[in-house]
């Protein structure tokens, strides 16, 4: 197995699916293809092609075809090329990461990574040549029955006259519901300028993303999905504003000159109502502050 016979048969898959669904259903790939077999840098760079086919190109695409039952079609067979899924994005996230032992899912990932590299050629991770080529033939191999796995699905369900039209307008919807992450980035940024604020959209997007797919994915089929978007993110962008302060702690304290303690809490509390009375200001939010504050001392 080579990866002339791993691309041919993602060329098969995406022509299929073109073909089918239309040209939505998968994209280019365009990421630098391995040119050897025998090295690291092979094997990163058929690393990465894979996880651009399986997480990127084919992202709503293969995971379906994954899911569909078919005339030979076995649990067992479907769960196999699932987990090649995952063993590509965790040989990839330990190729392209700084991972640590110290959290659970970094040391979850190495485990991983090199129970595969055991398995795959004896060694707790490579270090000769012919390490690679093995791990390398070991991946084509896997990632090739999983696409032809999925060619085959494919082929299953556009020859069959009574499931053709159900499970091909089923993909079409989810394709049309997995915006692009700029879709959502302009939502954002337009939410903030109705609030008067300025917002780093990409940032706020990031730790939000798969929740939104996930709930974009959930609405109903008549639902106006730019609109239902709009409600949602709004209100994470009013919260954000809302819990953020223009100031630190620091700040506060050294403008009341207060040493760790109690009063700090309070003073905070203070900096949190009036910024929620909309004082957005940073040296407005902290003379007032000081004021109020020499207040309520007064008053006590």
């Amino acid at each position: 197995m080579s990866f002339a016979d791993l691309n041919a048969s993602f060329g098969d898959l995406r022509d299929g699916l073109r073909a089918q669904v239309g040209n939505s259903a998968i994209s280019e790939l365009l990421i630098r293809p391995p040119a050897s077999e025998a090295d690291e840098a092979s094997f990163l760079r058929l690393t990465a092609w894979s996880y651009a086919m399986l997480f990127e190109a084919g992202r709503i695409s293969i995971p379906f075809l994954l899911e569909l039952n078919y005339p030979g079609a076995t649990a067992t067979i479907a769960q196999q090329h699932k987990q090649t899924r995952t063993d590509v994005q965790s040989l990839r996230t330990w190729l392209f990461h700084n991972l640590t032992f110290d959290e659970n899912h970094g040391l979850n990932v190495r485990r991983i990574v090199s129970a595969w590299f055991v398995d795959t050629c004896e060694a707790t991770s490579p270090t000769s040549k012919a390490h690679w080529r093995t791990c390398f033939r070991r991946l084509c191999i896997d990632v090739h029955a999983l696409v032809r796995h999925c060619s085959v699905a494919l082929s299953a369900v556009a020859t069959s006259p009574e499931d053709r039209d159900i499970v091909f307008d089923d993909l079409r919807r989810r394709l049309a519901r997995d915006w692009e992450p700029y879709q959502f980035d302009i939502i954002v940024q337009d939410s903030a300028a109705r609030l008067g604020e300025k917002i780093n959209a990409k940032a706020f997007r990031d730790r939000r993303l798969a929740d939104w797919r996930r709930y974009i994915s959930a609405l109903p089929e008549d639902a106006d999905l730019e609109q239902q978007m709009e409600r949602l993110i709004d209100g994470e962008v009013v919260d954000h504003f809302r819990s953020v302060l223009p100031v630190r702690t620091q700040d506060i304290m050294d403008v009341l000159g207060l040493d760790p303690g109690p009063e700090v809490g309070r003073a905070i509390e203070l900096a949190r109502r009036i910024f929620e009375l909309g004082v957005r200001d940073r040296d407005q939010l902290l003379s007032r502050v000081q004021d109020e504050f020499v207040q309520l001392d007064t008053n006590k």
